[in-house]
């Protein structure tokens, strides 16, 4: 668990300072991204491609716990949308529900739609809460129901990073 901790920190400051792609450029990469399995709810989703973060902006990051740690989930500083990739498309899921406040616009219970998904986020962060030098999320989970009945929970980690 630490090294994957580790991980997603050094992970987090690579996806902030990463390239200064546009919404347009990391839209096409989205096609190209690996799926996350092969089930009837995983097989829609694919790994989301490095994040950047404008000055004074911050990000939630969760990469899935598993070997290859796939970034799955982000949301920005001030922003009412989560971004995942669903049907090889990156989607703005919006919120429509937020409990238990970290700050700037991050909460530990989240809850996203988009057409036809539900994505119900639960995380837990760090004791120490410093939003400027950043937080570790040691656990959460990303809860996906789907129009048609099916339904994942994805184990997730990763950190809130500000630039």
């Amino acid at each position: 668990m630490k090294n994957f901790l580790l991980m997603a920190a050094m992970l987090a400051l690579v996806a902030c300072a990463g390239s200064n792609q546009g919404p347009d450029a990391r839209a096409r990469q989205a096609g190209s991204m690996p799926r996350l399995g092969s089930d009837e709810v995983l097989s829609r989703f694919s790994a989301l491609p490095a994040q950047t973060l404008a000055k004074g902006e911050c990000g939630l990051f969760l990469w899935l716990k598993r070997d290859d740690a796939p970034l799955v989930f982000f949301q920005r500083s001030g922003s009412l949308a989560a971004e995942m990739i669903v049907d090889g498309s990156l989607r703005a899921l919006t919120r429509d529900g937020a409990e238990r406040p970290i700050g700037m616009s991050f909460f530990e219970k989240q809850n996203f739609v988009d057409d036809d998904l539900r994505v119900n986020l639960r995380i837990q962060v760090e004791a120490d809460r410093s939003l400027q030098k950043g937080l570790k999320v040691p656990a959460g989970m990303v809860s996906i129901d789907t129009a048609e009945g099916w339904s994942a929970a994805l184990p997730v980690a990763g950190a809130i990073g500000c630039k």
